[in-house]
């Protein structure tokens, strides 16, 4: 996901949405400058300290246990603050998402479990495919545009930033490479659909498409455990619409149908920041962006020539060259 995620520290930020063409990659990746701030001594994130804390041998991960044998696997020092979640069935597991590629999280994922472990991806932005490289069986979206991340990687120089001394704590990592990292390419064991089920044994999650944040995005369903994963598409902080995959039509289709699956869930896992939300804040992201959509809702004009709408605890920034498909929407 490519937005300053951090509502604590708002006024702190500098977008200045950056599109590069990688040197390896035909993909390109729009990103926020990174927050001014000291990720080693600042303080996680409020909320984190409430929930149940699981140790490992990677300090750079905090491993909370969310309920229902599933675990999330954050990354706090890092200011995308991206999210992983370990879901356990009876047979195999499944890692949605696997971060930044900082620091090795399949050895996390060995310690928390023995079970046989399939990867897949709420979406093939950099932030959350790092680690997929370290798994032999990845699960994929059937998109082009899943299949030139798979196939490329994110070069250097498309995510230099990640690694830049205001975005990251080095001293968590002392021998991280900064001038050579890069997101590495890795291998699709299965092309999948809309619908498909993942079955864990006993456990039984559906794939939903949920296109507009990028093509490939998806929501993960668990119907028995009431548990949703929304991925980049609604989270406490700051959504950014503003990419060259930017779908605002697509986007709205899939926060309305993610608001319905919402109003059957007990909790909402999103891919940044907090690991649970309340599912009524999904629901009302929904009606806000409608009223976005609409007209009713007025914005504010931010950095990078966005438009700013502010829903309280989440907000939407949305490229104002985008806003034309508005009047696309409304036509149809």
């Amino acid at each position: 996901m490519m937005k300053t995620r951090n509502p604590y520290h708002i006024f702190a930020f500098i977008f200045l949405g950056t599109v590069m063409l990688s040197a390896i990659s035909s993909s390109t990746y729009c990103q926020a400058t990174p927050p001014v701030d000291n990720w080693c001594s600042k303080p996680l994130r409020p909320g984190l300290e409430k929930l149940k804390e699981i140790k490992t041998s990677k300090p750079w991960f905090k491993v909370y246990d969310i309920g229902n044998d599933t675990y999330a696997i954050d990354e706090p020092y890092n200011w995308e603050e991206t999210i992983a979640y370990l879901i356990l069935g009876k047979d195999k597991a499944l890692l949605f998402d696997t971060g930044m590629g900082l620091d090795t999280i399949s050895i996390v994922v060995k310690e928390l479990t023995k079970l046989p472990v399939v990867v897949l991806n709420s979406h093939t932005h950099p932030d959350h495919i790092g680690g997929n490289n370290e798994f032999s069986q990845v699960l994929a979206m059937n998109t082009s545009y899943t299949r030139i991340n798979a196939a490329n990687g994110y070069a250097h120089n498309n995510v230099k930033w990640e690694v830049s001394p205001a975005s990251f704590c080095l001293t968590r990592l002392p021998h991280e490479d900064t001038a050579h990292y890069y997101i590495k390419p890795f291998k699709v064991s299965r092309f999948i659909k809309s619908g498909y089920i993942i079955k864990l044994g006993g456990r039984n999650l559906q794939v939903i498409s949920t296109p507009g944040h990028t093509p490939d995005a998806i929501c993960l369903y668990d119907k028995q455990a009431g548990y949703l994963w929304c991925g980049d598409s609604f989270y406490e902080g700051p959504i950014l619409l503003s990419s060259d995959e930017t779908d605002l039509k697509a986007y709205q289709k899939s926060i309305n149908k993610m608001a319905q699956l919402a109003a059957k869930s007990t909790r909402v896992l999103p891919a940044h920041n907090l690991p649970i939300a309340k599912p009524a804040l999904l629901i009302q992201a929904a009606k806000d962006f409608n009223q976005i959509v609409s007209g009713m809702k007025k914005g504010k004009t931010g950095e990078n020539h966005t438009l700013v709408f502010d829903c309280n605890k989440f907000s939407y920034q949305i490229g104002e060259s985008y806003l034309k498909q508005f009047d696309q929407i409304k036509r149809n």
